[in-house]
C-alpha cells in the first residue's frame, strides 16, 4: 500500500512539474547581419516566447556548423537540429525542388509566393519528409539571382559568351549557364570569394543580399540584373529533434516558423531594394537588359526548361504555373 501511495505521489509531482527545456542548435552559412541571420535570431526568440522557455534555440552563422550540404546531412542524421539553406542542395534527394531552379520561370515575388505557400510548397515538404525524414518548417526569401563579373558589362546574351561563371554544384544550373554561352564552374560557397579574387572564375550569380554581405564588390565590377532564377531559403528541422516535441510544442514551433517567414521575406526584399544603391556606391556598374535581351536569354534556355520540366514532373510544373496564373488574375 505504501508503494502504491509513493508511486501515486511521484506521478502527481511529475505531472505538475514544468517541462524540461529542449534546446536546439540552428545553423546557417550567411553572415549574421544577412536577412537569414536576422530571421534566425527572430525565430529563436519567437520559439522561446511561445513555449514559455521550454525550447531555447542557439543560432550559429557564417558556416560555423559546416557548409550547407554538410549541415543538410547532419540534420538528416539528427546531429544538428535546425538549419537554413537554399533549395538547390535538396534536388539530389527530391528532384521536384528543381521547380525553383528553372531559369526565367518566375515573373515576380507574387508568383513566387503563390508557389511556395500553395499546394506545390506543401507537396515538396511532404516529399522531403517522406524521402529523408527532414521536416520543412517554412519558406524564406533568398531573392532573384543576378550575374556579376570582373571582365565586362553584360547587356545581351552575346556579352556572356566565354565568361567563366561559378555556379552551385547542381546539374540544372550547369545546363542553364552552358546554354547561355558561359563556362559554368561548380564551386562550394566558402571557396567562391577566393576564386573571384584570384580570377580562377570571372564571375558568379547570386541575389543582392549575398553579393553585398560577401563583399563581392571588392573583387567584381559589373552586375547585370538578369533575375534569371528565384531561389528560396528553407528552414529545416531534424525529425529526431522535431519528433521529440509534444504536439503542442510542434504547433508552436510551426507557428513561430510561419511568423519568421513573413518577417524574413519582408526584410530580405526591402534589403534588396536598398542594396542596389549600396552596390553602386561600392563601385558596381549595374546594367539592366532590355525586354528583348531578356527574351533572347529566355529563348536560349528554353530547351533546358523543357528537359528539366520532365525531370521535375510535368504535373508539378503545371501545378506551379496554375498557381502563378491564379494570382496574376486577381
Amino acid at each position: 500500500m505504501k508503494l502504491l501511495l509513493t508511486a501515486a505521489l511521484i506521478g502527481g509531482l511529475l505531472a505538475t512539474a514544468p517541462a524540461i527545456a529542449q534546446n536546439a542548435r540552428l545553423g546557417y552559412v550567411p553572415t549574421e547581419d544577412h536577412p537569414v541571420g536576422q530571421a534566425s535570431r527572430h525565430f529563436a526568440k519567437l520559439v522561446e516566447e511561445k513555449t514559455g522557455g521550454r525550447i531555447k534555440i542557439e543560432t550559429f552563422g557564417n558556416g560555423v556548423l559546416g557548409s550547407e550540404p554538410d549541415m543538410q546531412a547532419s540534420v538528416q542524421a539528427g546531429f544538428i537540429d535546425i538549419m537554413v539553406g537554399p533549395t538547390p542542395n535538396l534536388v539530389g534527394v527530391v528532384p521536384e525542388f528543381m521547380i525553383y531552379d528553372l531559369p526565367f520561370f518566375y515573373k515576380d515575388f507574387a508568383a513566387v509566393d503563390a508557389v511556395m505557400d500553395g499546394e506545390v510548397g506543401e507537396r515538396l515538404f511532404s516529399l522531403l519528409k517522406e524521402k529523408t525524414g527532414i521536416v520543412g518548417l517554412a519558406w524564406w526569401d533568398n531573392g532573384f539571382r543576378h550575374m556579376t563579373n570582373a571582365v565586362r558589362p553584360v547587356k545581351t546574351v552575346e556579352d556572356m559568351a566565354g565568361l567563366n561563371i561559378r555556379v552551385i554544384p547542381n546539374p540544372l544550373f550547369i545546363a542553364t549557364w552552358t546554354a547561355l554561352g558561359t563556362n559554368p564552374t561548380p564551386l562550394p560557397w566558402p571557396e567562391l570569394y577566393a576564386a573571384l579574387e584570384n580570377r580562377a572564375v570571372d564571375g558568379q550569380e547570386t541575389p543582392y543580399a549575398l553579393i553585398y554581405t560577401a563583399r563581392f564588390y571588392e573583387v567584381q565590377k559589373h552586375l547585370v540584373k538578369t533575375g534569371h532564377v528565384y531561389t528560396p531559403f528553407v528552414l529545416l528541422a531534424s525529425q529526431k529533434w522535431f519528433g521529440s516535441l509534444s504536439e503542442e510544442d510542434k504547433e508552436l514551433v510551426l507557428e513561430a516558423a510561419n511568423e519568421s517567414a513573413a518577417f524574413q521575406r519582408e526584410i530580405s526584399r526591402k534589403s534588396a531594394e536598398d542594396l542596389e544603391q549600396e552596390l553602386i556606391a561600392k563601385g558596381f556598374e549595374i546594367t539592366e537588359p532590355t525586354p528583348e535581351a531578356l527574351a533572347a536569354m529566355r529563348e536560349r534556355v528554353a530547351p533546358v526548361v523543357k528537359e528539366y520540366s520532365e525531370k521535375i514532373g510535368v504535373d508539378v510544373v503545371e501545378q506551379a504555373e496554375a498557381a502563378m496564373a491564379a494570382i496574376a488574375a486577381q
